[in-house]
């Protein structure tokens, strides 16, 4: 069966998500989820959502999805162990450590790799399988290609985002809120920087507007493609969103999954996408993204935020009362109170409101009153339908029931439900509930109840979330009393509820009494640093710092580049580490093996994404650099098991490791870009195409006083990273 996975921000969001149709859903609890600034929910909250989420077959999963430094463990494993206890499905987890602990701490706990820890090629994926995941949440960045190979070699369930936000950078390795504002993306508080102007210059060209402003995904017309692909499970982003968008994206997405599930083609019809794009949306969507690799534009440099759907143009303003405007507004959408509109004139928004009480004047033309002055003859767009989001918000969810009723003189009445649910092997069984009355039934003197009354009566389920679909009466003309009747329906659909949650919540997860904290007393001292050397700073002659450790960042994966660079160093390779990219599809690593067999020697590789580890199994050293964001001793530990020989902290860690850390703790000075692209900002921002390339070294885009260069590495494509300009 293929899951839809919704986000809840907040308990409206989580009713939405529940009666649109969703499978499961992802929330967070307190300060340990990458979404902080939602609503969130508080653990005394937690069982009664996972029972209402059982109750209707769906799951829940907890997002604990940050990078957590060794003071915050007691926390997080109070967190997790009320949310065991709770009954929750599975937990998202980003940090190495976090999810290292976790397995030893819970015997049967379930684990989804967040996209922040950036899985996006098979050697990655398998060193997540063997950290115990079950569940990879694939990078936005993943390839068709990648997700066909990770099926294929592992026994990985796939998770992918379909719909919502797009990050500019790619997951899990944008630092540039954290290195700026002290406000780390990686711990929940990213700033959005990414969705202010920057202007951009290259060789006195220059351009501006929104140039890292992601557009939105939206993957509606390639959901075969995907399950073909291998992924079982739809995600929708939003923790941030209202439950209207909620409530409008999930409907979409599974009325398309059931058509397919009936062996139907999943069409998004032209009606399905103006209600997403009125959901939510910047600009055009991405409709495939990454899926089919290279370097795709996928910035909107015209938009940083909603803009709705355009529905007509201002026709008059004229001064109303003081600070109050009438606006007279040609309409194709008929105007109500509490619609949401924003005004543009040749594509710049220039106003936004919110309507207050329209006036419909004659067809298409409505007349509102506001404080806002917009020009005349501005487009107007609709972000928010209030009538639209007022009949989603009416829909309800149910169980379907099946019931017997048995009223027959000198016996006891009975009222039987019945449901039937899938097991999590996968198969259909009912569960059936009965309750009886005290005592036996009389034949009725005067007003005996029919077939026809106990069946109306039977089917009165108000608001216990159950439908009866058929229900069948046994009667021979007794007197039954309703308060009696009512009395034992309402036990009876209040143990079946009951039993269905039980049913679906079978998974025992322990917590292991013998499992104790590290003691994180002490500091381990680094044992070396680490010299990165790019292409671009080596011409001619370079001088090394005496006793430096060497590492290769070139510019281009080739053994040419590579022999380049030891020779102006004056180095052998089996003197110098070669740092690998943050980001390598298949085609990739195949470019980085040919490499390594071209250049003999080349034993040291610096790992800056969880595939990089896989090479330790491969006989190499392996140090895993600060793209792992190890931040605690557990991430280091857990390194070292997997075959690392030294780690270094994150960029956003500034405390040391514990002194009983097993592994070697390094530094290597300017590692990382603040962000690191998989699309080609030259499109973005001077409109190449990778057919007529007209790269050339020198990008800086600026935004206020930050200054930033644009760096190109090349392997089987292009990848860019973003660091300060001196």
């Amino acid at each position: 069966m293929f899951e839809l996975l919704a986000p809840a921000g907040n308990k409206a969001a989580f009713d939405a998500a529940i009666a649109a149709g969703a499978n499961a859903i992802y929330l967070g609890l307190g300060d340990l989820n990458a979404r902080m600034k939602a609503d969130n929910f508080g653990v005394e909250q937690l069982r009664s959502l996972v029972e209402t989420a059982h109750f209707y077959g769906v799951k829940i999963y907890l997002t604990v999805n940050t990078i957590v430094q060794n003071q915050q463990f007691k926390q997080m494993l109070s967190l997790v162990k009320a949310a065991v206890e709770a009954k929750v499905d599975a937990f998202i987890v980003q940090d190495m450590g976090v999810a290292a602990c976790l397995k030893q701490a819970f015997d049967g706990i379930v684990l989804h790799a967040s996209t922040q820890l950036g899985v996006h090629n098979v050697y990655g994926a398998r060193v997540a399988e063997a950290m115990g995941f079950s569940r990879v949440v694939l990078s936005r960045e993943t390839s068709l290609e990648d997700i066909r190979a990770i099926r294929r070699e592992t026994g990985l369930e796939l998770e992918y985002f379909v719909q919502g936000a797009l990050c500019v950078a790619f997951s899990g390795n944008c630092y540039l809120s954290a290195v700026e504002q002290g406000a780390s993306g990686n711990r929940g508080l990213c700033k959005q920087l990414c969705r202010l102007p920057y202007e951009a210059e290259l060789d006195g060209t220059r351009a501006e507007g929104y140039l890292l402003s992601a557009r939105d995904l939206c993957l509606a017309p390639t959901l075969e493609e995907l399950i073909e692909a291998g992924v079982t499970s739809f995600k929708i982003e939003g923790r941030m969103r209202r439950e209207g968008y909620v409530a409008e994206t999930v409907g979409v997405y599974r009325r398309l999954l059931d058509a397919i599930a009936g062996g139907e083609r999943a069409s998004l019809g032209e009606e399905d996408l103006r209600r997403l794009k009125l959901a939510f949306n910047r600009g055009e969507y991405l409709h495939r993204a990454y899926l089919d690799g290279g370097t795709p534009s996928v910035v909107e440099k015209r938009f940083n935020s909603h803009i709705g759907v355009p529905i007509g143009k201002v026709l008059t303003v004229k001064p109303f009362k003081k600070g109050l405007y009438e606006v007279k507004a040609l309409s194709s959408h008929a105007l109500s109170s509490g619609d949401g509109l924003k005004f543009f004139v040749k594509e710049r928004e220039v106003a936004s409101l919110g309507v207050g009480d329209p006036q419909k004047i004659s067809d298409g033309v409505y007349r509102f009153v506001t404080a806002t002055a917009v020009p005349e003859g501005a487009r107007i767009n609709l972000t928010q339908d209030a009538a639209r989001e007022r009949e989603l918000m009416a829909k309800r969810r149910y169980n379907d029931i099946t019931m017997r009723v048995y009223a027959m003189a000198g016996e006891p009445l009975s009222i039987s439900a019945a449901a039937r649910y899938v097991t999590e092997d996968g198969f259909e069984d009912e569960i059936a509930v009965t309750r009886w009355q005290d005592g036996v039934l009389e034949r009725a003197v005067n007003a005996p109840v029919d077939e026809a009354q106990l069946r109306v009566q039977a089917c009165k389920t108000a608001d216990s979330g159950f439908n009866v679909v058929r229900c069948d009466v046994d009667t021979d003309g007794v007197f039954v009393a309703k308060s009696v009747f009512n009395a034992l329906r309402r036990e009876a659909l209040a143990e079946l509820r009951l039993r269905l949650i039980a049913a679906r919540e079978r998974r025992e997860v322990r917590f292991n009494e013998a499992f104790c904290l590290y003691d994180f007393d002490g500091e381990k001292q680094k044992d070396a640093d680490i010299t990165l050397v790019r292409s671009e700073d080596i011409s001619g002659s370079f001088d090394i710092p005496a006793g430096a450790s060497i590492a290769l960042a070139p510019n281009e994966y080739t053994s040419k580049e590579v022999r380049r660079m030891l020779d102006c160093l004056g180095m052998s390779a089996d003197e110098v580490a070669l740092q690998l990219p943050v980001v390598a599809c298949e085609k990739d690593v195949a470019v980085i093996e040919r490499l390594l067999d071209e250049v003999k020697g080349l034993c040291t590789l610096v790992s800056e994404n969880i595939y990089g580890l896989y090479f330790a199994g491969l006989g190499y050293s392996v140090i895993a650099g600060a793209g792992h964001n190890i931040a605690n001793d557990y991430a280091a530990e857990e390194c070292a098991e997997l075959g690392a020989s030294a780690v270094v902290a994150s960029v956003e860690f500034k405390r040391g490791l514990r002194e009983g850390v097993s592994t070697s703790l390094c530094d290597i000075r300017d590692e990382l870009p603040l962000m690191t692209f998989t699309h080609c900002p030259y499109k973005t921002v001077f409109g190449n195409d990778c057919a007529h390339c007209t790269y050339k070294e020198g990008l800086i885009l600026r935004r206020e006083r930050h200054k930033y260069r644009v760096r190109r590495i090349r392997l089987s494509r292009c990848y860019f990273g973003l660091y300060p300009q001196d």
